[in-house]
């Protein structure tokens, strides 16, 4: 049976639910309260909407198969609208409202940024799945926040190697003036050098841009034989667009992964995206990756191939093994610990075989060597086959 109630608390509606059999309610064993705060509305409710019932699908399998030790997970929903002050107050109502001693975190890296200082503060460890910023990288002593996907960095790091493996050396860059964009833009200026590169130009623009031809035309003039692109999916197709009516075809790419890129190509026509390409962190040959995309398709009744399930699958798993390592579902403390407990964990991120771990300076998953790449052709994506 499915359990489900609604709070309505400090402007926020929240959906707990768990499953179980047809026992008596005092038969059942205590539920591990867990909260999922994501963006179901705001600039990146697009993914949002595909992580929950991946996470939701995770935990009922979970629960069905005798929960951790014979305990069910209970999921406590709130959607934060990717905004900073609405994560905060959402993360809030989870730990204060329903005593949950971990939560899932969404999309968003501003809010991400935000949900990180919570935890830090208030001692509840947070699996994340999709933001990008490096802010949210532990570099010192344990973390309270980890993420089952990349870091800015790690993007922009396979995606100068590339520049460099197809012989480029001029760069540009176009990003956005949040996280994502200005993280990214900081890594370049720093570490372009390393690889041999120069940056000749860079763009910022604000979200949901109607026009980008100023931007465009003045990083056209720098003469850029790569551009690098750190943006959301609106405004990388304004930009694609813009690229287009001026008549400039440089080679474009991105680190911000399948998830976004695959956004992107959804809202443009595939003429103007034909090449681009992007940092994944799947290897959608792998019969692991059908299996999670068809999951998912029979849950919902639609499709999403691309790394958003498989990322959060990931996450809803490593969270999983988190709390059964650490030894005491009702302590936050021993779930952090549990994440560092887990190594050598089967993840289906990254290429054939990869495994996950968390270290003490890395509380994100994958690293340049789980990242592949994808391109762009006639609208597909298609592997690209890079020199070892």
């Amino acid at each position: 049976m499915r359990r489900i109630s609604w709070l309505i608390t400090g402007g926020f509606i929240l959906t707990s639910f768990f499953v179980h059999g047809s026992n008596a309610a005092a038969a059942e064993p205590k539920p591990i309260n867990i909260g999922f705060s994501c963006d179901f509305s705001g600039v990146t409710a697009w993914e949002g909407n595909v992580e929950f019932p991946i996470f939701e699908m995770a935990v009922k399998e979970l629960n069905a198969a005798g929960g951790i030790n014979g305990r069910p997970i209970k999921l406590h929903v709130l959607d934060n609208g990717g905004d900073p002050s609405k994560t905060v107050g959402t993360l809030k109502v989870i730990k204060d409202a329903n005593n949950c001693v971990a939560s899932y975190y969404g999309i968003n890296s501003a809010s991400g940024i935000a949900a990180k200082a919570w935890a830090d503060t208030n001692n509840i460890p947070i699996i994340s799945c999709g933001p990008l910023s490096d802010k949210l990288i532990q570099r010192k002593g344990k973390a309270w926040f980890f993420r089952s996907n990349l870091s800015t960095s790690v993007g922009a790091e396979v995606i100068l190697g590339r520049i460099k493996e197809l012989g480029y050396k001029r760069v540009g860059f176009m990003g956005s003036t949040q996280a994502m964009g200005t993280d990214c833009l900081s890594y370049l200026q720093e570490n372009i050098s390393k690889f041999g590169l120069e940056l000749v130009g860079s763009v910022l623009c604000e979200p949901n841009s109607k026009d980008l031809t100023i931007q465009a035309k003045r990083l056209r003039d720098t003469n850029p034989e790569a551009v690098i692109y750190s943006n959301y999916a609106a405004d990388s197709s304004v930009w694609a667009r813009n690229m287009k009516t001026l008549g400039w075809q440089p080679y474009v790419t991105t680190g911000v992964g399948l998830g976004l890129f695959s956004a992107i190509r959804d809202i443009t026509p595939p003429d103007l995206l034909e090449g681009w390409e992007s940092v994944a962190q799947i290897d959608f040959t792998r019969p692991e990756i059908k299996m999670i995309w068809d999951k998912y398709a029979a849950y919902t009744g639609r499709r999403s191939d691309d790394e958003k399930p498989p990322r959060t699958w990931d996450g809803a798993h490593l969270l999983f093994e988190a709390i059964r390592l650490g030894g005491n579902p009702d302590d936050p403390t021993a779930i952090r610990d549990g994440f560092y407990k887990i190594k050598n964990f089967p993840i289906v991120s990254g290429p054939p075989g990869a495994k996950g771990s968390f270290e003490i300076g890395r509380n994100y998953l994958i690293t340049p060597r789980e990242c592949t790449m994808v391109v762009i052709k006639s609208g597909k994506f298609a592997m690209v086959q890079r020199k070892k």
